[in-house]
């Protein structure tokens, strides 16, 4: 028995060998046998960004210097946290803060006139009663201080430009989606409406049957009451919108009013509501949102879902 065995494990031994045996007449080239090793190749250097562009502003001024906590981080407009919200959020855009002596200061930045640009105003000027030139603070570390006078000659060349956007298209060129400029609400058939107090929600009084609910938007183009449909949402939820939308109505005369920036604003388009069908109990805050087009985007959400918090409890409606 021990010698069949034996025999058995010889046999399997002598196939184990054969068949690892390389076959003559097989291709046994190895493409790495003439590897040899070879010192790196350079590696290609970081593209230089131009400081006179959005990406360079981005990069150098707004994201270090202006989007730190508590500041331009989302929490308001200005939106420093990206190259588009900062794009996006000064092309054109109505200024939230005015100044009362210097009237023609009403576009945070007007493309090719750095002069009427507000951003260059609030670096530039202390304005009397606002919270201070700008940039109020800077976190450790910043080169603000030290590279101050560079950093506003560029922000200055940019505008000069043409404030082109990242792809170097000029802002004369593009056609703007359309904004938020004002919410005012009625109560009760009132011709004048409910005070709008900073970024807070409208109050609607205890004992309020029906709400007239006006909004104001502008745009950069199109005349805002040649919008196409515009219809409005509201929800107990700031981040859920799925009851249905209701048609606003485009007035054929205008409500003058204050806007979001404090100025005297047109208000096109109206809905009225009954506050029993809202949901809401006392002290509830009730989060709206419209949607709206202007016959050349494609219809938009305002607020959007990125929208700076600030702005959408400005854009909502608290029941007493």
């Amino acid at each position: 028995m021990i010698k069949k065995l034996t025999y058995i494990l010889l046999a399997f031994i002598s196939i184990f060998n054969t068949s690892c045996k390389k076959d003559s007449g097989a291709d046994t080239n190895n493409p790495y046998d003439s590897w040899k090793v070879t010192t790196r190749g350079e590696v290609m250097p970081d593209l230089k960004i131009d400081p006179n562009t959005i990406q360079g502003l981005h990069k150098n001024i707004f994201k270090p210097t202006c989007a730190n906590s508590g500041c331009h981080d989302g929490n308001f407009e200005p939106d420093f946290r990206s190259i588009e919200s900062s794009y996006n959020s000064l092309i054109n855009r109505s200024a939230t803060n005015t100044d009362p002596q210097n009237a023609q200061f009403v576009k945070r930045v007007v493309p090719g006139d750095p002069d009427a640009s507000m951003l260059l105003h609030r670096i530039l000027t202390y304005i009397q009663g606002s919270q201070g030139q700008m940039p109020l603070t800077t976190d450790p570390g910043s080169d603000w201080p030290t590279k101050k006078l560079q950093y506003i000659q560029n922000i200055t060349n940019w505008i000069k430009d043409g404030a082109k956007d990242q792809f170097g298209k000029s802002a004369l060129d593009n056609d703007f989606k359309p904004q938020l400029d004002g919410l005012i609400v009625f109560a009760n058939g009132s011709s004048t409406p409910l005070p709008h107090v900073n970024y807070q929600p409208v109050e609607v009084p205890a004992g309020t049957s029906s709400i007239k609910i006006m909004v104001a938007y502008r745009d950069d183009k199109t005349a805002v009451n040649l919008f196409g449909p515009t219809t409005l949402n509201y929800s107990l939820n700031p981040n859920d919108f799925t009851g249905a939308e209701k048609s606003m109505t485009t007035e054929s005369i205008p409500f003058s009013a204050k806007g979001i920036s404090g100025t005297m604003v047109d208000y096109w388009h109206s809905i009225s509501l009954q506050v029993n069908t809202l949901g809401a109990l006392p002290n509830d805050v009730i989060w709206l949102r419209t949607q709206t087009t202007d016959k050349v985007n494609p219809s938009t959400y305002i607020p959007e879902s990125t929208t700076s918090f600030n702005t959408k409890t400005y854009f909502a409606i608290r029941i007493l």
